[in-house]
């Protein structure tokens, strides 16, 4: 993506931004009106705060019937609290002014007269909600952490969104969740997550998920769900769980947004804002993000080779850094036909451009002490991506609220290239090399989905649902060399690929829930027809996969009082091969240790069970739990050595993986001042296979706590700790790995405002080790990022919104 391009789009916002706040009052039909605006009179005034006279930015002003309080006419006030009210017909109405923050105030006997043109009523005062003397209701957030029957729901509250950024920022605290080096989430630890954003699935969004969460802002996030061991109605994919990321869609009334700005140290800096719009049947809402990021790392690699005849060792060491700019927008529009039917329409697109670099000392030895080889390694790296989505929803309601059908769908486009130059510097000739990569890629996809839900009796309900996604991915990757004799670059088809990747998966399951007073159960099936298409065109090799897989569940649960209930939960999971993980594509970018996809691969299933207690109320809870995974047909990466001490690393089934222990999570408020939450476990893991001749087994622990402190002079505070420890993988163990992060915040202009000042990775100590070792190698292996992020955060909120329907 261009500078150009990505400012411009910034600046596109700002201006859309502007033109919203800036709206002039709205007329509303009157008198059963259906079109058009009716002549009448114009009221005038001004919204403003005691004392002072100070002009309240944004109410909402609505004119009601004084016989039955009907919505009329209305407007939205300017950012100084002044609105226009036109085409007012003559009679008696109620004024009725809202505000975020400030009490509700109705002005009764506005009195329009048949002669009159303009009707000025001069200053409103209204009283902000702290100062309301006859009345005090107190609303607190939500519980943090909800329980339900085959998932827990966590809540975003105003703390985690005063120290989020994006929905990176919000997964690290979550409960059971965290991040690996590259931002892809894992849960209890372990990859192959299913990433769902409002049940869709998130590559809808983009090809790449790091930079999907890095950009999408966290104050649209209403709530995270986590499946550890989810129901047939979910995707049937991903070993360790599903991941569903649920944006807000409050019925509203008014206008209200918000903005905001982040500067960061090493060019970490963040700009989003949003904007909602609702009046009667019609809502509409925006947002934008820029984001510009910067990352630095270094490695560390030694590894002893004893398949040849001589021991050899080869030492690496590097550092590197990459560079980022990415924009995420998002415009969604919905119409309320009436009470049962309504729909939505959206459509998001996403630009990302990246750079990377790297330098890497390698040195082979096979004598100790001696080096026979030596050559530095460098890696400039550039691309660029973007990608579109549309959608568009359909819900009906029937006489039951709980008696629905949905039908959801999504068509998303998007492309990629980018270019690699890579070099080698050496006193040895036939070491010096200059190579070229150029990459191109194409992706479509489309997403159907039908639910319907049938309340079958007051306390048994039935649901069922049909979905099919296909999508197409084309990867070329045209890798040219340098000859010393010409100076040009020659293509080299060696290790180039043209990749062609087709895949349908056709879905339909079929869940039962039964509840009593106290017992609760859900039991499903889900039956999914899965086919992939893969085309290696620069061999001309063609095959195609075919898989009908079946994936039940099973859900129960006691009630033991108010708040409390046990649960037992079982589910069968597939983890079918990613286009990536197939991908023959041969990557010599670090030419002693070269990576490349397996089209061998089949599907992993896994057994999942759980059982457990929860308690969690207002004030907080807790829910422990023992659980068990267990997979007879893994999928992981698996690294072999040839005689010359270059590793080759892929994708491969290696035999059975098995994880068990315990696990509790909890939230807890202490008075008005402390507020807690967090998670751990202990647990075995164990990874055997006796073809690849492994055998891996480890006890560990890991655990993850965050708190927000109230301070003198409505100052909060929060940190953040996660410690996520040693653990069996193929052919070794990974060490554990330890975070911090800690922010500092305060409200202003009367909590319309946040600025907040936040720390990541404290101590610098997000290091990633691992120790390998089989028969024909030891190695040993460090990454760690080694720059610290520090950031400034501006939050601004504006308008008023007022709950309608089932939000009130």
């Amino acid at each position: 993506m261009k500078r150009t391009s990505f400012l411009n789009l910034i600046a596109l916002f700002l201006l859309t931004n502007t033109f919203f706040v800036s709206l002039p009052a709205i007329a509303f039909p009157v008198n059963g009106t259906k079109t058009g605006y009716v002549d009448g009179g114009k009221l005038v005034g001004k919204i403003v705060e005691s004392p002072g006279n100070v002009g309240v930015s944004f109410a909402t002003v609505a004119l009601l019937m004084v016989k039955d309080s009907a919505l009329t006419n209305g407007g939205v006030a300017d950012e100084n609290g002044v609105f226009t009210i036109a085409n007012v017909n003559p009679g008696k109405y109620i004024l009725r002014i809202t505000n975020m923050g400030y009490q509700t105030l109705f002005v009764p006997n506005v009195s329009v007269a048949a002669e009159g043109n303009l009707l000025d009523l001069g200053n409103i005062t209204i009283l902000p909600e702290a100062k309301k003397l006859n009345e005090v209701i107190v609303r607190g957030e939500k519980s943090m952490i909800v329980d339900d029957i085959d998932k827990k729901m966590v809540n975003i509250g105003k703390d985690m969104l005063a120290t989020s950024n994006n929905v990176s920022d919000l997964l690290e605290k979550v409960p059971a969740v965290s991040l690996d080096e590259n931002g892809n989430p894992q849960v209890r630890g372990k990859g192959n997550v299913v990433v769902l954003i409002d049940g869709k699935p998130s590559n809808l969004y983009g090809s790449d998920l790091p930079t999907i969460l890095q950009s999408f802002p966290a104050n649209l996030i209403e709530r995270i769900d986590v499946m550890t061991t989810p129901s047939a109605k979910y995707e049937g994919e991903g070993a360790s769980g599903v991941i569903d990321i649920i944006t807000k869609k409050t019925k509203i009334r008014g206008t209200n947004g918000g903005m905001r700005l982040t500067l960061g140290n090493k060019n970490n800096h963040n700009l989003s804002g949003n904007i909602n719009y609702k009046a009667g049947k019609f809502g509409l809402n925006a947002s934008l993000s820029g984001q510009s990021r910067q990352m630095t790392w270094k490695r560390n690699l030694s590894r002893d080779n004893f398949i040849s005849e001589n021991t050899s060792h080869l030492q690496q060491s590097g550092t590197g850094g990459n560079k980022g700019k990415n924009a995420f927008g998002r415009v969604g529009m919905n119409y309320d036909f009436n009470d049962k039917n309504s729909v939505e329409v959206g459509v998001n697109y996403s630009l990302d451009e990246n750079k990377n670099n790297s330098s890497i000392l390698n040195e082979t030895s096979v004598t100790p002490g001696i080096v026979s080889e030596s050559f530095r390694r460098l890696n400039n790296t550039s691309g660029n991506g973007n990608n579109m989505n549309f959608s568009f929803d359909y819900r009906k309601k029937f006489a039951d609220k709980d008696h629905q059908l949905n039908f959801t769908s999504s068509y998303s486009l998007g492309s990629s290239d980018g270019e690699s130059y890579l070099s080698q510097e050496s006193e040895i000739d036939s070491l010096l090399r200059n190579q070229q990569n150029i990459r191109d890629a194409k992706r479509r996809s489309l997403f159907l989905n039908t639910d319907y839900t049938w309340p079958i009796t007051p306390k048994s309900t039935l649901e069922v649902g049909l979905r099919s996604r296909t999508s197409s991915n084309d990867n070329t990757n045209a890798f040219y060399t340098m000859s010393k004799e010409t100076g040009s670059y020659g293509f080299d088809p060696n290790i180039s690929n043209i990749f062609g990747y087709r895949d349908a998966t056709y879905t339909g399951f079929m869940t039962f829930s039964q509840k009593t007073d106290l017992w609760g159960m859900r039991a499903g099936l889900r039956v999914t027809d899965y086919n992939q298409e893969i085309n290696q065109i620069s061999v001309n090799r063609e095959f195609s996969v075919h898989f009908l897989t079946l994936v039940p569940s099973l859900a129960l649960t006691r009630k033991l009082g108010e708040t409390s209930q046990l649960k037992l939960n079982y589910s069968r999971r597939v983890q079918r091969p990613e286009a990536d993980w197939l991908n023959p594509y041969t990557d010599i970018s670090d030419p002693r240790n070269v990576k490349s996809g397996n089209p061998n691969l089949k599907p992993e299933f896994t057994h999942k069970a759980e059982m457990g207690y929860s308690n969690y109320e207002a004030s907080g809870g807790f829910g422990p739990s023992l659980f068990m995974d267990y997979s007879n047909n893994a999928i992981t990466q698996i690294r072999t050595i040839d005689e010359s001490g270059i590793s080759l690393t892929r994708f491969d089934n290696v035999g059975r993986e098995l994880s068990y222990g315990f696990e509790t999570d909890f939230s807890q408020t202490i008075g008005e001042i402390l507020k807690i939450n967090g998670s751990g476990r202990v647990f075995r893991s164990e990874v055997v296979s006796q073809i690849a001749q492994i055998d891996n087994r480890t006890w560990s622990y890991s655990g993850n706590l965050n708190a927000f402190i109230k301070l003198p002079m409505d100052f909060r505070a929060s940190a953040y700790v996660n410690y996520e420890g040693p653990r069996a993988i193929a052919q070794g163990t990974r060490e554990g790995v330890f975070i911090a992060n800690m922010g500092i915040r305060k409200d202003l202009l009367e909590k319309k405002a946040t600025i907040s000042f936040n720390v990541q990775d404290i101590f610098l100590s997000r290091a990633y080790k691992s120790q390998l070792n089989t028969a024909t190698y030891s190695q040993n292996s460090l990454w760690q990022q080694t720059n610290r992020l520090v950031n400034l955060t501006f939050q601004y909120r504006f308008g008023k919104i007022t709950a309608s329907g089932d939000d009130a």
